[in-house]
């Protein structure tokens, strides 16, 4: 591996790192009475895509919905991705005030907890350069027994991908962007306590 090459890597490390490295915020609605260690399982529903485009980078739903998994289990929930919902929304949702009613016929009747995505955008960032991109995320997390939302948030987070690096991974910018914008929504959930081995 070449000098610049192992720079770049080092680079991108680093900057990963810090991504993750940010003061702790708070979430736009965080339910007093909800306890992470109450949530067995939560149901991720398929990532809903509120671009005015969404033919382009037409993986992003699918990214975001992975990335949600993962960083949700790296937080100690235990979950399941949803192929599909019980009843498809119409459109794309406004997650800042969507309502229980407006949310509990999305999710099949046995799932306990749900959480679900929607992208409200990706887009080239405003550096001069021009190499970054910004995306922006909302989410819930429903409590279907109690037909109430326990957590919302909204989410925007930037690309730091840039030269070589971006040339050899196409959409690695706009990857990038939608991942931290992922994590930094799973950051706003209380940690759920793991078993004990």
């Amino acid at each position: 591996m070449s000098t610049r090459a192992q720079s770049t890597v080092l680079t991108l490390i680093v900057a990963l790192a810090m991504a993750g490295c940010g003061s702790q915020r708070a979430p736009l609605v965080v339910d007093a009475t909800l306890k992470a260690e109450d949530v067995d399982e939560v149901l991720v529903l398929p990532v809903l895509d509120a671009r005015p485009t969404t033919y382009e980078d037409v993986q992003v739903t699918r990214n975001v919905g992975d990335a949600m998994v993962r960083f949700l289990r790296e937080r100690g929930y235990f979950t399941i991705a949803a192929d599909s919902y019980r009843v498809r929304p119409s459109g794309p949702l406004d997650l800042h005030v969507a309502s229980p009613a407006q949310l509990l016929p999305l999710a099949p009747e046995d799932a306990k907890y749900f959480v679900l995505v929607q992208v409200d955008s990706l887009e080239p960032g405003y550096d001069e350069s021009g190499e970054t991109y910004d995306a922006r995320l909302s989410a819930v997390m429903v409590d279907r027994p109690g037909g109430r939302v326990v957590w919302r948030d909204v989410a925007t987070a930037s690309s730091s991908l840039n030269g070589m690096l971006t040339v050899f991974s196409r959409g690695s910018r706009q990857y990038e962007a939608a991942v931290n914008a992922s994590r930094a929504l799973v950051e706003t959930l209380p940690d759920r306590p793991r078993a004990k081995e």
